[in-house]
């Protein structure tokens, strides 16, 4: 195939991952009613598969090779990677740097033009794909960090990201840097020795707090180095200071939790004072820097952790900035002003006594927080916010009389991804079905469920075990909240570091859940959903499930949760959904091993066929209707409501 028409199939992929993402979970206001909304949905997802097809066989057919390939890449087909690369991260001028289409086929796309540059590339060629690879680095590094259960995965990208950043920086030595020609490329080191210091984000570790601090603070004084600036006489030096003051002031995290001590916050405050100070100096250009919005909220977050304000002071900053917010803008700013200055404010308030006003507070947070993550699917900073949205929800508060966790949660599916959320209630419904039954006429299965200590107390509180099963069910897939963008690739099949991803759910949900009134009794269902009924296969492997007292409903939820995937067609973009009566046999097939051999005996009931087929059709429908209903009223809500500004 020619470079030609390799740039050609690269743009055709970019074009149908764009025109996926938008099918998946379409505006509101493309719809008349909760009909045409539940019609549509399932005509996007046909759609969808057909789309996902042409690109599993692009990928296939002509990137996989490439990828594959020890020979040396033709510059043509240099150019389409690269700009193929570019792309995936940021399709248009109005789409925010930091949103992503396909973040992981990126990656592996940037790291190979890293390995053909530094085989058979210029000096320039391999600085300009080091500036790639590091953006990937990254952005999969920011990305899978939300996997707060397992760290390796993050730590991966992370160890890769620093030694791209070490090289930067041994590009920055008096002796390697002249020797650069380009001065374009000098420009593209200065940058990247400065961004390399963001992988350090969120690291709990004493000497790399300090390390990171002092090369900041190094890196801020090139500027006064005569040697620098004639070797780059062109370059914006403002925004090259502006930027390194915000990583140092961005080096801290709610409630230090980094861990810097007084003396190294110390010197975070005096570049608090010095951005400020330089920000006087051109007030107009400084505020339409990208993201910059911020400022305020990380200057007052240091001088509060330094003690040169007090709580109160500090809450108030934020109060005043979320009070002026604009909470239908979905760009960056809006992001720190709708999502991370609350989570500031909740910071404060984590445990601790809350008074009755901070009580409502929270709850007004929440509910503005919620409101304005309806906005994002299309947004086009989807990966951005999350960075936020996924602390917001590790961290939550749930005080009684507010929103629990549960709710909040689920209102996060629904706003995210509208088919995950539809996945949760059928699980619910299935489950409560099968449920049911089974204590009709085996509730013996069921004892140790709720304290039952025999059979017929299982009988006597049927009401209260289907209950209690029917919120476990929806409950059982929270963890995928924090990776929920890695949830939205329908256009092929997942990669192997994807896959560990995904496995992550159940550990991650189980984390959150376990701490709160709300959840807690059913985080043994989240933890063990993919485990398989003989516990001889599923994950995470660690968990055996026939030592919990919820053995059986975790069995149960297993079962309704792959039938309810296998059954239906929107979110399986390349199959089908297969009949009920197929899933049975698929059942039969695994009988004792992945499945309970106790669910034949439902299986063979006609009311118990009768009534799931029912669920599966006419139930779903109303689920598609439930949920359009649901995001109507969320969006009515959001748009004039500002919540907490009363406060």
């Amino acid at each position: 195939m020619n470079a030609i028409s390799e740039k050609e199939e690269f743009d055709k992929f970019v074009e149908r991952m764009a025109k996926i993402r938008e099918l998946s979970s379409p505006p509101l206001y493309d719809f008349d009613d909760a009909a045409d909304y539940s019609e549509r949905l399932k005509r996007n997802f046909e759609t969808i598969g057909k789309l996902a097809e042409k690109n599993r066989l692009m990928l296939e057919e002509v990137l996989y090779p490439l990828l594959k390939s020890k020979d040396a890449l033709p510059e043509e087909t240099v150019n389409a990677m690269t700009d193929f690369s570019e792309k995936l991260v940021s399709l248009a001028e109005d789409v925010t740097e930091f949103e992503n289409l396909d973040l992981p086929i990126m990656y592996l796309v940037a790291e190979k033009l890293v390995q053909n540059a530094k085989e058979s590339g210029t000096e320039k060629e391999k600085i300009c794909r080091m500036d790639g690879a590091i953006l990937a680095a990254y952005s999969m590094m920011n990305m899978t960090e939300r996997i707060f259960a397992d760290t390796s995965i993050s730590d991966k990208y992370k160890k890769r990201g620093l030694e791209i950043g070490k090289e930067f920086l041994d590009y920055m030595k008096k002796e390697n840097f002249l020797s650069i020609e380009d001065e374009e490329m000098r420009e593209t080191v200065l940058t990247n020795a400065r961004f390399s210091t963001c992988m350090y984000e969120h690291t709990a570790d004493a000497g790399e707090n300090e390390y990171e601090l002092a090369l900041l603070e190094d890196l801020y004084k090139i500027p006064d180095d005569e040697f620098y600036r004639s070797a780059v006489p062109k370059f914006d030096w403002n925004y090259y200071k502006i930027r390194t003051l915000g990583y140092i002031l961005q080096s801290t995290d709610m409630g230090n939790f980094r861990g810097f001590t007084k003396d190294q916050i110390k010197r975070i405050v005096t570049a608090a004072e010095e951005m400020e100070a330089l920000e006087s100096t051109d007030p107009e250009y400084f505020r339409n820097i990208n993201g910059h919005g911020s400022t305020p909220v990380f200057c007052a977050r240091n001088r509060y952790l330094l003690g040169t304000i007090t709580e109160q002071e500090y809450r108030k900053v934020l109060l005043d900035i979320y009070d002026k917010r604009d909470n239908k803008d979905v760009g960056v700013d809006g992001n720190f002003d709708n999502v991370l200055v609350p989570l500031e404010i909740l910071s404060i308030l984590r445990d601790r006594e809350l008074t009755s006003e901070d009580k409502k507070l929270v709850k007004q947070l929440y509910q503005d927080i919620s409101a304005y993550m309806f906005r994002m699917p299309n947004a086009g900073a989807l990966s951005f916010v999350m960075e936020y949205f996924s602390e917001v929800v590790q961290t939550f508060i749930e005080v009684p009389g507010g929103i629990t966790f549960e709710d909040f949660a689920l209102q996060s599916l629904a706003a995210l991804h509208p088919p995950t959320y539809i996945h949760s209630m059928m699980v619910g419904q299935i489950s409560s079905c099968l449920c049911g039954h089974l204590i009709d006429i085996k509730p013996e299965l069921l004892i140790r469920v709720l304290d039952c200590k025999n059979a017929d107390e299982v009988s006597e509180k049927k009401e209260e075990i289907l209950s209690f099963t029917y919120h476990a069910s929806v409950c059982h897939d929270f963890g995928k909240i924090p990776i929920i963008d890695t949830i939205f690739v329908y256009g092929r099949k997942l990669l192997d570091d994807e896959f560990d991803i995904i496995k992550t759910h159940p550990k991650t949900g189980y984390v959150m859940m376990k701490q709160y009134e709300s959840t807690k009794a059913y985080a043994d269902v989240a933890l063990g959903h993919h485990r398989w009924y003989d516990d001889s296969k599923g994950y995470p492997d660690s968990f055996k499930t026939a030592e919990s007292p919820l053995k059986t409903i975790i069995d149960i939820v297993l079962c309704a949760d792959c039938m309810d995937a296998a059954t239906d067609s929107v979110g399986r973009s390349y199959n089908k959904g297969k009949t009920l009566d197929d899933y049975i046999k698929e059942v039969r097939e695994g009988s004792g091993t992945r499945y309970a051999p106790w669910l034949l005996e439902l299986f063979d009931r006609e009311d118990v066929c009768a009534e799931l087929k029912k669920l599966l059709t006419e139930g779903r429908e109303e689920t598609y209707r439930d949920t359009y209903r649901l995001l109507k009223k969320v969006k009515e809500k959001a748009k004039n409501d500002k919540g907490a500004d009363k406060w």
